[in-house]
């Protein structure tokens, strides 16, 4: 039997859940956290402005922490997070894939993009430093406490977004 590598679980500014226990289990057993979803469900990237930018079948649309307040509170902080990263020269979404790189050598992200720039641009999340004021800065702003909404909605707590039942609008 060979003993196991790798973990993957979601694991971003936006979902810390792994730091509560799967995070310093796989450190005590040398196993690599692979984050998925490091930019949040394409919410820390500051692209997604309104529910409106979700396609009608898009499971975000059922997702608690892209609807109605919840959607404005997480908007406002991820709209510090740009302001963070504009004053690093770099994007909000490179901020956040930094931010993910920064929590050791033994946390590897990998984020999802269908198009070629978006994959460009993450790459230079590698050049992004992060010292401890920067760390400490992004916490101010951004504290594990502060998101709102639930990761997923009533019933579907574990399941793939795939293999969710599709719901009307």
């Amino acid at each position: 039997m060979h003993p196991i590598a790798a973990l993957q679980s979601e694991y971003s500014l936006w979902t810390r859940d792994p730091e509560d226990g799967p995070l310093p289990a796989c450190r005590e057993l040398g196993i690599t956290l692979v984050a998925y979803s490091p930019l949040g469900r394409g919410f820390l990237t500051g692209q997604l402005r309104t529910p409106n930018d979700f396609a009608p079948d898009d499971f975000r649309r059922n997702n608690p922490r892209f609807q109605g307040e919840n959607f404005q509170k997480n908007l406002a902080l991820v709209e510090k997070v740009g302001a963070l990263a504009r004053q690093k020269g770099c994007t909000a979404g490179q901020l956040a894939l930094a931010w993910v790189m920064s929590r050791g050598d033994d946390v590897v992200p990998i984020p999802g993009t269908k198009r070629r720039k978006y994959l460009e641009e993450n790459l230079g999340a590698v050049d992004v430093h992060l010292g401890r004021e920067d760390l400490a800065e992004i916490e101010a702003v951004f504290p594990r406490s502060a998101v709102s909404g639930a990761r997923y909605a009533a019933g579907t707590v574990g399941q793939r977004p795939q293999d969710q039942e599709r719901r009307p609008g």
